[in-house]
């Protein structure tokens, strides 16, 4: 018995040297591990703000005039104006005995007014001075479209001796007139616009009756400007829309001749908000069709008339109603 209980004694000696002692860590310890997260975190977002590895987009602090040395944007832009007012004064010095196709689409008083060269302010007119980009980007659009197409005649000048009229047709192939048209893919409403429709049915309109070619359709192409969609829209040829717009021609051309100011036959809201010849218009009176906005005028004084008529139930007499020409809006 007493051997036993001495293997015993010696067998707890044993397990007490070789047992480690386990260290318990503090509740104080755990919190400050806790804390020291956040710490790591901060580092992180520096570390990834230095290096700009989570974004390749300028800081806030970013001003592309005054950061760079090398390179003027705002010169650049002056730059751009300068050469858009240099080829408008170059065009202006031209003499030009046809109307253009694109005048035709166009408000014919502000052609007269262009044409009689009156006076406008060019840094306003090219206050937009991207528009140069924008006009050799699309110049490049319409190079690689034709020089890949199968047209068999692109870039063709068409000029009407009937109505004096001249322009340039982006393509043909068969029976299909084709033009190329470049737009900002936020400004692309899945629809062809209605201006460019009616420039291309003028085109094989001259084309038809002068030259003897049998178009049928007009193609529309529109290419976004992000140069990542393409679409276009076959559209039947309408000889009665190509002549009601020709007949713009001789009025314009004998405008001009004559120095007389023509009614603002084409015009729109929209070409009157952002027309430079403004006041010369208010002084020009009209003779048969009215300014869209003289016309709004008219329709608001007219009808507060109308309003106190209704307020004292007094109908007033067939005999006594005026009739307003309408404007000539196409």
């Amino acid at each position: 018995m007493s051997q036993l209980s001495n293997q015993y004694d010696q067998l707890l000696d044993y397990l007490k040297t070789q047992k480690q002692p386990v260290k318990k860590t503090p509740a104080k310890e755990k919190t400050a591990k806790k804390d020291a997260k956040p710490e790591a975190k901060v580092d992180t977002k520096k570390l990834l703000e230095d290096s700009k590895i989570h974004s390749f987009m300028p800081s806030d602090k970013f001003h592309e005039e005054s950061k760079s040395l090398g390179f003027s944007v705002k010169k650049f832009t002056a730059m751009m104006r300068g050469k858009l007012i240099e080829e408008h004064k170059k065009l202006q010095s031209y003499e030009r005995p046809y109307i253009s196709v694109t005048e035709l689409c166009n408000c014919i008083r502000q052609c007269y007014y262009v044409r009689m060269r009156y006076p406008v302010n060019l840094n306003k007119l090219y206050n937009y001075p991207y528009l140069y980009i924008i006009q050799k980007v699309g110049n490049e659009i319409h190079a690689v479209i034709q020089d890949l197409y199968d047209f068999v005649e692109k870039e063709k000048t068409v000029v009407s001796e009937r109505f004096k009229v001249k322009g340039r047709v982006d393509g043909i192939r068969e029976s299909f007139l084709c033009e190329i048209k470049s737009i900002d893919d936020n400004k692309f409403t899945d629809t062809y616009i209605k201006e460019h429709y009616i420039q291309a049915n003028i085109y094989a309109y001259i084309l038809n009756t002068e030259y003897d070619y049998k178009l049928t359709t007009i193609t529309i192409i529109y290419v976004m400007r992000s140069l990542k969609r393409i679409v276009a829209y076959d559209l039947p040829v309408d000889n009665k829309l190509a002549e009601s717009f020709l007949n713009m021609a001789p009025i314009l051309k004998s405008s001009l001749e004559t120095s007389q100011v023509p009614d603002p036959f084409g015009s729109t809201d929209e070409t009157c908000k952002y027309c430079l010849f403004m006041d010369a218009c208010k002084n020009d009176k009209p003779k048969e069709v009215m300014q869209p906005f003289l016309k709004k005028k008219k329709l608001v004084a007219k009808a507060k008339p109308k309003q106190e008529v209704q307020q004292e139930a007094k109908p007033k007499p067939e005999n006594e109603k005026k009739t307003q020409k309408s404007a000539f809006l196409l």
